[in-house]
């Protein structure tokens, strides 16, 4: 199911990640280059100036990521003990009819989403 997921949000993310990068002026670069920087400190550089976008593409191939159910189900199964994820619990619930418990696992899915949300915020902050 991880890898599932990490085929699914690599477009996401390479595209977003392709996009940040190519909006960075290529003097910088240039200028690391310039000021002997090695092939590692360019990169280093250019990234660090991009830093908040790729960040937003992280973020945004991580929400992709916890609210898959379609990739889940079909990858995973939805096997009670061993592929069951918050997800999947969701909508197997919600068929089930049994509202209650679906509203509650939602939000256990929110609070957690939010709460990585918020740490990777400070992070990009810092």
């Amino acid at each position: 199911m991880i890898i599932g997921q990490m085929i699914l949000i690599t477009p996401v993310l390479l595209g977003l990640t392709i996009s940040a990068l190519s909006g960075v002026d290529r003097v910088m670069s240039d200028t690391a280059r310039s000021l002997g920087a090695s092939d590692f400190q360019t990169t280093v550089v250019v990234l660090r100036e991009a830093r908040f976008a790729v960040m937003a593409a992280v973020i945004l191939a991580f929400g992709r990521a916890i609210s898959e159910v379609g990739l889940a189900i079909m990858v995973g199964g939805n096997i009670s003990g061993f592929t069951r994820v918050i997800t999947t619990a969701i909508s197997l619930e919600t068929s089930k009819g049994d509202i209650e418990l679906s509203i509650a696992l939602g939000i256990i899915l929110i609070v957690i989403a939010l709460i990585i949300n918020i740490v990777l915020n400070r992070i990009q902050q810092r």
